[in-house]
């Protein structure tokens, strides 16, 4: 016993437990532990002894790890090069756009005016569409203004001539009796149209949609997809759906990847409607009818949104935001909380563009200079809500539906206790600015401020919502809160805190372009073009800073 007790106090157990720590094992056998961290905790351990310090530091794949956390970025494809060209691609791209220099790197011309754009890996997408469309891949005039055209541009390859071939043109015959066009869904990216069909059906209390899947260039089938795909929403009682009863029957849709989410209601003559929130599989074909989420009443959706594949957000008219966990397609949408806006009476309209990535559209990057593998994290993208009349516009992080909302928020008076008043989530998760949002992507969002109101001389803004970004401190940081002091009388002034980095233009514009679209790399300038019949759009990159 005494010989133990010896050995203790000369730390000869004490030596042989140390061989068993973290510091006494393989440097590459360290770094593979390590790897299974967060980049915050891996910081953290680099804090810790010399030891530690070194084996981060030296770490090509932890620093990796760090980067990408620190800008708030993932990888969302394979890369063709290294880690550590990896690393320095994205070292050299964290303060690109500490300025925001409206430099084109390059400008297109077309003689048709798209109404909507969007940029994903370098992939320009560009569409013009109105309710009811025919297919014609090669017929270039029409007879009325109904049509869908669109038009996808590698911004890397393309020239004046490539750009300027005729888009895809999709027509629709006049809807047979009982059919009319309710909605579509346009992904030039990937190839994808999907329209809503609703029928007439019989009993009456019944709302039958048909979902059609196609092919932009092609007009035919979509490979992917499992045939037109019906489905019956609405199942109001018979006796408020009479046959003299008025029906209005709608119904919208969004789509993520292989998921699909539909809306359908029917509202009859008082306002008050029926409707139901159904999300599958589109891949695989349409799920059983009762699988979705039920309602009634004056509450009905205004828009819904995919945030990722496994959470929905539904825009009420009301002025709320409802939060469906969709992760287990084989059950209901199940409505985790109901975030209340500020000022309920007004109809917003959201920009929060979907993150499209195919490996396809991304194969051409071979490049280091070329290739971007990254998108921005899920809970660091921004959400923005706007209004075309005197209303504010409404910039919100994402973070805030992936949190474990604290029970000290919900109002336990509201009828299913699952109501969140803006005094608990908005002023710390938001900002409100006067003005309209141009276009927003990632965590950045784009606005216009007026120079000159004689001369309509407007900067463009651009304002990062990204915490990396706002800690790196790079450009303007504002922290400080804003008040936002409402048009009309009777509504309150709102305090917001979300804090954000500022960059204005060094140009002044003195035509206001139609459209932004931005993603982690470029921004798309929509114009109109001198003629008034056509369209420019102008590629604009940050310029790269290294450190």
């Amino acid at each position: 016993m005494m010989n133990r007790q010896t050995s203790l106090c000369h730390g000869q157990m004490v030596s042989r437990y140390e061989r068993a720590t973290l510091l006494r094992i393989a440097e590459e056998l360290r770094c593979y532990i390590l790897s299974f961290l967060p980049y915050n905790q891996i910081l953290r351990c680099a804090l810790t002894c010399r030891t530690m310090h070194t084996t981060v530091k030296n770490s090509v794949d932890l620093q990796y790890a760090i980067e990408l956390g620190a800008q708030g970025l993932v990888q969302v494809h394979p890369a063709t090069v290294s880690t550590a060209e990896c690393l320095r691609i994205l070292r050299e791209k964290a303060n690109a756009w500490s300025s925001f220099k409206l430099e084109v790197t390059k400008s297109l011309h077309f003689d048709w005016l798209p109404d909507s754009l969007s940029i994903t890996h370098r992939q320009l997408g560009l569409a013009a569409h109105s309710a009811e469309v025919k297919w014609d891949c090669h017929e270039s005039d029409f007879e009325d203004d109904n049509y869908v055209k669109s038009k996808v541009i590698d911004t890397t390859t393309c020239t004046s001539k490539t750009a300027n071939d005729p888009p895809c043109t999709w027509r629709k015959d006049d809807p047979a009796p009982g059919v009319s066009p309710r909605n579509h869904y346009v992904d030039e990216t990937h190839d994808l149209w999907v329209s809503v069909d609703t029928l007439e059906t019989r009993p009456r209390r019944n709302s039958r949609f048909q979902i059609n899947f196609r092919q932009l260039s092609t007009g035919k089938e979509h490979l992917l997809a499992s045939g037109s795909q019906l489905v019956t929403v609405t199942r109001a009682p018979s006796k408020r759906l009479s046959s003299r009863v008025r029906v209005y029957r709608r119904a919208f849709i969004d789509v993520l990847g292989d998921h699909l989410a539909l809306y359908g209601e029917a509202v009859v003559k008082d306002g008050y409607g029926y409707w139901s929130l159904h999300v599958w599989n589109w891949h695989e074909g349409v799920q059983a009818d009762d699988i979705c989420v039920v309602g009634e009443g004056y509450h009905s959706f205004a828009e819904i949104r995919f945030l990722t594949k496994e959470k929905v957000l539904a825009f009420t008219r009301d002025g709320e935001i409802e939060l469906y966990n969709v992760e287990d397609l084989s059950k209901a949408p199940r409505l985790q909380a109901r975030f209340i806006l500020p000022y309920s009476h007004h109809l917003y309209e959201i920009q929060y563009p979907p993150v499209l990535h195919s490996a396809s559209s991304c194969a051409h990057l071979a490049t280091p200079n070329n290739h971007w593998i990254w998108t921005t994290n899920p809970a660091d993208r921004v959400l923005c809500l706007s209004n075309p009349g005197s209303c504010p516009l409404i910039v919100i992080t994402a973070r805030l539906f992936f949190m474990n909302i604290p029970s000290s928020w919900f109002d336990a008076t509201s009828e299913d206790g699952l109501s969140v008043p803006w005094s608990s989530w908005g002023p710390q998760n938001s900002r409100l600015f006067s003005g309209r949002i141009r276009g927003a992507g990632g965590s950045r969002v784009i606005s216009f401020a007026v120079q000159d109101h004689y001369d309509d001389a407007i900067l463009v803004q651009m304002m990062d919502f990204n915490p990396s970004a706002v800690a790196r401190g790079i450009g303007k940081v504002v922290r400080e809160a804003t008040t936002y002091h409402p048009f009309h009388k009777d509504d309150m002034s709102v305090i917001t805190y979300l804090p954000y980095v500022e960059v204005v233009s060094n140009r002044i514009l003195h035509d206001r372009p139609l459209a932004f679209a931005l993603d982690e790399e470029q921004v798309a300038l929509l114009e109109q073009s001198d003629d008034l019949l056509g369209a420019k759009v102008k590629i604009i990159g940050p310029q790269s800073t290294s450190p």
